[in-house]
């Protein structure tokens, strides 16, 4: 008969610094994979644009990639979607080459909803008109005396 181990003597399980998902993994080597491609490439369409994040599916199937355009407001949406979609199959090929992956994800390029939300309350505080303030001079505490917590003095 054979000695059973009880599991006790096992090898304890080798921990990593990566305690996140392979997806958040996934999205930032895609993300850093993304943006190295766009700093190579020169579009004068696409401004000074930034990679925000990249979101892969949990099947891997779709990674949407969210950009954000210094100055943008609105109006070039679709020429800069359309330069995009030009240079989704050269995004995708460099992905494929570099993040070493199965299969590769279909690339889907969106502006960044975090940025544009942050930029209209930007514009909405901006509207707001702002209290005045009076400012206090050092001259004022000495006719007054120094301000204290105390209304005035109970001593006579």
């Amino acid at each position: 008969m054979g000695k059973r181990s009880s599991g006790r003597n096992r090898r304890p399980k080798q921990t990593t610094s990566r305690h996140y998902p392979r997806t958040a993994r996934l999205n930032a080597l895609l993300g850093e994979i993304v943006a190295d491609y766009f700093e190579r490439v020169e579009e004068d369409e696409l401004g000074f644009m930034t990679i925000t994040g990249v979101e892969v599916d949990s099947d891997l199937n779709v990674a949407d990639v969210f950009i954000s355009i210094l100055g943008d407001n609105g109006e070039r949406d679709e020429d800069v979607l359309a330069t995009l979609e030009g240079h989704r199959k050269g995004v995708k090929r460099v992905i494929a080459s570099q993040a070493k992956l199965r299969k590769t994800p279909e690339v889907v390029f969106a502006f960044d909803p975090a940025v544009r939300a942050g930029a209209r309350i930007d514009a909405i505080l901006a509207q707001i008109p702002q209290p005045q303030t009076f400012e206090h001079s050092d001259e004022d505490e000495d006719e007054r005396g120094p301000r204290s917590g105390t209304a005035g003095s109970l001593d006579g």
